[in-house]
């Protein structure tokens, strides 16, 4: 019954994210629905029908009234690029990069500039003064509405932001005289771990190994690099990087086991309380600070939930299952965050834990340690194969192998040392610096292992999903983990074909043509049945190639696409060298056309002036000396260059699909519905 209602509540909420606006309307409607079936119900005796109609319209009401504040408190788009004198408290622990130091602040906007409260992720670019969280600062900003690129294949940052409760993105004017400290703030657990995480980095030599154990430690990722998250995704691991339930629970399975020893020793104790209720309570309290320090995440409230949940009524000798914690914890992870369902570590969170309840069940340990063990990671691994293709657009094959092996030594090993030695900070720094160092020397041995098998062809795929399939593979994945006959098991691999299918090759007469939304740099693919043709890098000053690698790679890579046949550049700078570094690192690049001679670049790259006009299937392709680039396809004409440019800061990226035999040309814009983006491009 709990179980049921949980998911009706977490229906209701999906809903609401998905309801155009207006949002107030939909949450009194909702309300008042509410009221109604649960007279209806309770008149006519139907229990199960009024806890789920009261459920469902309960968490989409719940919803719907945070979705119509968050609206309403974002900077709006007609006042971009104003000028505010604000003061700002530092929330979150800031993160120096290259194009200056990130963090969130919570802004109060002088009167002169409307007076408003809302919170902005801020960017300083060489701040006179580092600033500390929790600080409170009079600053000088530039603030702009949080719009971001959309694109096919690439991250939908409009939805991290209204997930993040983001309503303003700015800069800080450097050369402002009013930008200035007011106070210092209070913040102690933010601050105690921003000072763990420097005082790892400056006592572990290695950087990597320095920003993993900050990672373990308090769930600071700011120092990862990038190549690092390259390598923990490819290799499926990124869920062991971030503090997640299973650090949680081994925390408090810790500190339980610890708190039993105590009430043994102590005879006042014995006296007063019980020592299973001295341990769970003791345990909780010790792994709710453990989630604080943590950063208090999804995955971390789960666990907690669940865990006083199951401890709770273990004291008050109540039978409850594991579905039913599981389903506490969902509403209550809910009504702490209603915006809990647009992460992806809510759904690999709560999957997993699913599929670990469904996979086990009561046979746990009937069979032998390692033998369940094996078997529950694997349903795990095979529960979560949807959850990752929606969130991340691919699938780390290697995973399935690496994870086997990764699991035990971080649960076991890297992650117990961490824990230690970041207790041990405040009683024994020298002990805890020689038991990071050890924490540091165990990433040295693991870490070839992970870039080897990272560089396997096939470590990660990229796929694009029909949505017809889903309706295949979601229940193929729910039959191959049930503790059902091995023979019908295997049977719902079948489920995995459509998979295969995801691209949909162009016919003979099709040429297809996706302009990205890059902002200020332009990017465009032509696919004909003969051959990929790539126009611009996207990237313009400070971005090193990163456009090309985050908007366009993963594009190609989703299609299956391995070539491309020819490289345009009409612009030949530093990043849109780096750019092109980039796409040749990731798949093979035939033909390199620029507008000058190219001193020490690849041996493949000639003037486009040498190569004015070819014919690609339909298609007749120009090229001026510049690279400007025009496309004919009949009577139509798509041109590319300096002197075409489209409009995808309103549309996002725009894909066209041209017939040459009918001369069809279907244009759509991809970028979906806002702010319901649950279900926008990923």
């Amino acid at each position: 019954m709990t179980l049921i209602a949980a998911l009706a509540f977490l229906a209701g909420s999906l809903g609401a994210l998905a309801l155009p606006p207006p949002y107030g309307p939909c949450a009194a409607l909702a309300l008042a629905g509410t009221a109604a079936a649960a007279a209806l119900a309770a008149r006519c005796a139907l229990p199960r029908a009024a806890a789920f109609a009261v459920a469902l319209l309960a968490g989409g009401a719940y919803t719907a009234l945070h979705v119509s504040a968050a609206i309403d408190g974002r900077w709006p788009p007609a006042r971009d690029g104003e000028r505010v004198l604000a003061t700002a408290r530092v929330l979150t622990i800031p993160v120096a990069g290259e194009s200056g130091t990130t963090f969130d602040a919570a802004l109060a906007l002088d009167p002169r500039a409307g007076g408003a409260t809302l919170t902005a992720r801020l960017r300083w670019v060489q701040p006179h003064t580092a600033p500390r969280v929790g600080e409170v600062w009079q600053l000088a900003l530039r603030l702009r509405a949080p719009r971001a690129a959309a694109n096919p294949a690439g991250p939908d940052m409009e939805r991290v932001w209204f997930r993040e409760g983001i309503e303003a993105l700015g800069t800080v004017l450097a050369r402002s005289r009013l930008n200035r400290r007011v106070a210092q703030g209070f913040a102690p657990v933010d601050r105690l771990r921003a000072q763990i995480a420097n005082h790892i980095a400056a006592t572990v030599p290695d950087r990597d190994a320095a920003a993993l154990l900050a990672a373990l430690a308090v769930g600071v990722t700011g120092a990862m690099s990038n190549e690092q998250w390259r390598v923990f995704n490819a290799t499926g691991t990124t869920h062991l990087v971030a503090i997640s339930g299973l650090h949680v629970t081994l925390f408090a399975a810790l500190a339980i086991a610890a708190a039993r020893r105590l009430w043994q020793h102590v005879s006042r104790l014995r006296e007063r309380v019980p020592r299973e209720s001295f341990a769970a309570a003791l345990g909780v309290a010790a792994a709710f600070g453990y989630a604080l320090l943590a950063g208090f995440s999804v995955p971390t409230q789960r666990t907690l939930v669940m865990l006083a949940a199951w401890l709770l009524a273990r004291q008050a000798a109540r039978a409850s299952g594991p579905l039913h914690a599981f389903g506490v914890a969902l509403v209550v992870v809910i009504v702490l965050d209603p915006f809990a369902a647009l992460s992806s570590g809510f759904w690999l969170s709560f999957g997993a834990v699913g599929a670990i309840i469904l996979a086990a069940g009561a046979r746990i340990g009937r069979a032998g340690r390692v033998h369940e063990a094996a078997r529950v990671q694997l349903a795990v691994s095979i529960a979560l194969v949807p959850v990752t293709l929606v969130a991340f657009g691919g699938l780390s094959l290697a995973g399935f192998v690496v994870n086997a092996l990764a699991i035990p030594v971080f649960t076991l090993l890297l992650v117990p040392l961490t824990l230690a030695a970041t207790a041990a900070l405040g009683i024994a720094p020298v002990l805890a610096d020689a038991v990071f160092a050890a924490g540091a020397w165990l990433h040295a041995q693991l870490w070839p292992a992970l870039e080897s098998a990272a560089v396997w062809p096939h470590a990660l795929v990229s796929l694009v999903v029909p949505s017809w399939a889903w309706f295949v593979v979601v229940p193929a994945v729910g039959v191959a983990i049930l503790p059902w006959p091995p023979a019908l098991r295997a049977s719902a691999l079948a489920g995995v074909v459509p998979l295969a299918f995801g691209a949909t090759p162009l016919a003979a007469t099709q040429i297809e043509i996706v302009v990205f939304d890059a902002g200020q740099g332009q990017v465009a693919v032509v696919r004909t049945a003969r051959e990929l043709v790539v126009h611009g890098t996207g990237d313009t000053f400070g971005t090193g190639g990163r456009r090309m690698a985050r908007i366009v790679v993963p594009w190609l890579r989703a299609r299956g696409i391995r070539r491309v046949d020819r490289l345009l550049m009409p612009h030949l700078r530093a990043d849109h060298a780096a750019g092109a570094a980039e796409l040749a690192a990731a798949l093979e690049v035939g033909e390199i056309l620029v507008p000058r001679a190219w001193p020490g670049g690849p041996a493949s790259a000639r003037p486009c002036a040498e190569r004015s006009r070819w014919a690609s299937g339909p298609a007749t392709i120009d090229v001026a000396a510049n690279c400007d680039m025009t496309l004919s396809i009949g009577a139509h004409r798509f041109a590319f260059g300096r002197s075409a440019r489209y409009d995808t800061a309103r549309d996002g990226a725009i894909r066209f699909v041209v017939d040459a035999t009918s001369g069809v040309v279907v244009r759509r814009a991809q970028r979906e519905g806002y702010p319901w983006p649950w279900r926008a491009p990923v």
